[in-house]
């Protein structure tokens, strides 16, 4: 009785496995994977549009992604803040506006300032010559923090430059500054798509866990996105351990709509599934 009451448990176990395995293969639209280590992340296949740190991943890297059928591979740049890890840290740190909540590595940048402006500029020329198909800009939140015209300027500029790389640009958050490009219609022809984060579920950094957004909170951006979707943006969402309930919640919205959405089960971007 207790050989059967363990091989009915192991089976449970392995049919769980299975399910959360199909369900990654049949979720293979949209993924955001920056956290995943290149010798793990070169074995995905068949994501259309893949978001990866290519900054780490040689030009062969991309390549093999590629041939392993992965369709349109976009690069994380981040654009408004500076992380400690990165390799000139030392040299533009300098350049920091203040600290960023929750995120002890990171630090809001001037992205009004010439040498800021150059850094990216070549950061994104080196990252188009490995080969990949867009990028992925985040942080130009910055205009939330510091809402000034040159905080503005600098972030138009940014991606005026970028976009002399031809190739598509999604920015991930930066809603005040998305609204107020939009009101100038400042961004047709530059920018293709929008990433927001947590719109049904939401982070909590005090002890790393997800939650359920706030319907005020959700509501104001479910009218950004429809703002965003009338603009003609594409639209991308990424939500974080939501459960099954909030799950079926983001798949019908987004399916309404038209938008594309990525589930992460983990905050560092670092899991498949």
């Amino acid at each position: 009785m207790k050989n059967i009451k363990y091989l009915y448990m192991v089976l449970i176990f392995f049919t769980i496995i299975l399910i959360k395995g199909m369900a990654a293969e049949n979720n293979k639209e949209y993924k955001v994977l920056i956290g995943m280590a290149p010798d793990k992340a070169v074995n995905l296949k068949g994501i259309k549009t893949l978001v990866i740190d290519a900054e780490f991943f040689s030009k062969k890297d991309i390549e093999q992604l590629h041939k392993n059928g992965n369709v349109n591979i976009f690069s994380y740049l981040n654009i408004g803040s500076i992380e400690t890890f990165r390799d000139d840290y030392e040299a533009f740190k300098y350049l920091a506006l203040g600290d960023y909540e929750n995120w002890d590595e990171e630090k809001w940048i001037n992205v009004a300032d010439k040498r800021w402006q150059k850094r990216i500029k070549d950061k994104a020329r080196l990252l188009s010559q490995k080969g990949i198909d867009g990028f992925f800009l985040d942080n130009a939140d910055i205009y939330y923090h510091y809402q000034t015209p040159e905080i503005y300027r600098g972030l138009m500029t940014l991606l005026q430059e970028i976009h002399k790389e031809n190739k598509p640009i999604i920015i991930n958050g930066g809603d005040t500054f998305i609204s107020q490009a939009m009101k100038e219609n400042a961004l047709k022809g530059i920018v293709n798509g929008i990433n927001q984060e947590s719109v049904f579920t939401e982070i909590n950094f005090k002890d790393n866990t997800f939650g359920v957004k706030p319907i005020e909170d959700r509501e104001y951006f479910l009218a950004y996105l429809a703002q965003c979707k009338t603009y003609g943006f594409t639209v991308y969402l990424l939500e974080y351990g939501p459960s099954k309930k909030i799950e079926k919640d983001i798949e019908a919205y987004c399916q309404s709509n038209g938008f594309i959405y990525d589930i992460s089960h983990s905050l560092q971007l670092d899991k498949l599934f």
